[in-house]
């Protein structure tokens, strides 16, 4: 991650002429920014500001400043976009951050020891943990599996039956 941004989501596409780009994973914080800044992997990081942001179904749409054709949305599909810390709110009571669980400790409801979070991933559904622990990587959905305590900092997971088995 990178130091003081938090990745808030990715661009998945072009919508329209006139260089409005759609953008997924946000879980609504772009509703309050003004200001982003977008990057592939490792890249340099290149800011923004947002001149019209509005939610499309499970993702947003924004009019960046500086991309005013189908073909500028075109070629920002695929990176990534990062807020700075201080300008996200609170999420809301039950809500949170990617960037809040990555290294948080996971366990099962009944103690077990799983690992740490190491990622999560987008699937359009439900997304999913990355859980990294002694014996390898498991993938878990959020819902309805996970309840996240971030005052203690843990996840915990109530598995379905037989996941963390195929684990062992």
């Amino acid at each position: 991650m990178t130091v003081g941004l938090v990745r808030i989501g990715r661009i998945v596409r072009a919508v329209g002429l006139d260089g409005l780009v759609g953008v997924a994973g946000s879980q609504g914080a772009l509703g309050e920014l003004r200001r982003v800044v977008l990057g592939r992997g490792t890249e340099e990081r290149e800011p923004r500001q947002i001149e019209q942001a509005r939610p499309h179904g499970r993702a947003w749409l924004l009019r960046l400043n500086g991309v005013n054709s189908r073909e500028a949305a075109e070629a920002l599909i695929g990176c990534e976009v990062w807020a700075a810390r201080e300008d996200l709110g609170d999420p809301g009571a039950g809500f949170y951050y990617w960037a809040d669980l990555e290294g948080m400790a996971v366990s099962t409801t009944d103690g077990r020891a799983l690992g740490r979070v190491t990622g999560l991933i987008e699937t359009g559904a439900v997304d999913v943990l990355v859980v990294t622990g002694e014996r390898g990587e498991v993938l878990i959905p959020l819902a309805p599996y996970v309840t996240v305590d971030l005052a203690v900092g843990r996840v915990e997971v109530n598995p379905p039956e037989g996941l963390l088995e195929l684990w062992e």
